[in-house]
């Protein structure tokens, strides 16, 4: 059995090409250098690959005293967020179905990340399907509450919080079992999503605390229908964390 390729190995080399640095031509009508992504400037994928570089967790996000919703943690580095980037667009304009990160990290609850593009080339009209072509990102600095437009439901990703494929557990006794997350959407979705960790990995959003200071809080969050309405409504929330966060747990070494 042929052993699994690594994230950096299989990304390492065409995020070195991503751009490092915010664009200005949306603000003061520059023309920018920019990348575009498609399947001619993207590696085609394996269906599994390693990680050592990413840690998950899950927790919950208690809205009130009635709602109880999963939220699912990553904590990465710029780098290993715009690597995690490199997969999930390689898929997409490869027009994969779905691909694996297992996660080796021995902090990680979650072992397994899929990305599963079911529904990237879905549309509104019956048995009409497209083909993503090509995307060209243009970098800005993220708020920590993204995408403050309106984007309808179904434009929304969903992040599954679930068993292990070959598992037989308890579908609600061993609800703290779970430990794969699914992350699905159409194929403009995947896209928005993989913008945010570009923008994550930009250097200028890497601040680091000074002396004796507060660490900064480089938090990403996309909460439910509770709160900003970033996901799904039947999706967990998802946090993304930098190293060196306020929200960084300590006992993490650094990634």
């Amino acid at each position: 059995m042929t052993e699994a390729i690594s994230l950096a190995d299989f990304a390492s080399g065409v995020v070195s090409r991503f751009p490092k640095e915010p664009c200005h031509c949306r603000t003061d009508n520059m023309k920018d250098q920019h990348f575009t992504f498609s399947a001619e400037s993207l590696p085609e994928p394996p269906p599994l690959l390693v990680a050592h570089d990413l840690v998950m967790a899950k927790t919950e996000h208690q809205y009130g005293d009635c709602i109880r919703i999963d939220v699912v943690h990553f904590y990465a580095s710029g780098e290993t967020f715009r690597q995690i980037v490199a997969v999930i667009l390689a898929g997409l304009f490869h027009c994969k179905r779905w691909i694996g990160l297992d996660l080796k990290h021995e902090a990680s609850a979650i072992t397994r990340l899929e990305i599963d593009y079911g529904l990237a080339g879905k549309t509104y009209a019956w048995d009409y399907v497209t083909k993503p072509h090509r995307f060209t990102y243009h970098p800005e600095i993220p708020k920590r509450a993204p995408w403050d437009w309106k984007i309808d439901e179904w434009g929304l990703p969903r992040f599954n919080l679930e068993f292990a494929r070959e598992s037989s557990y308890h579908p609600i006794n061993d609800r703290d079992k779970r430990d794969r997350v699914e992350i699905s959407g159409r194929g403009d979705t995947l896209v928005l999503v993989a913008e945010l960790l570009l923008n994550i990995g930009l250097s200028a959003c890497d601040i680091k605390s000074e002396g004796e200071s507060m660490p900064p809080d480089k938090s990403y969050i996309l909460e439910s229908f509770p709160g900003h309405y970033k996901v799904h409504k039947w999706s967990a929330e998802a946090q993304l964390h930098l190293a060196g966060s306020l929200s960084w747990p300590g006992d993490y070494p650094e990634l």
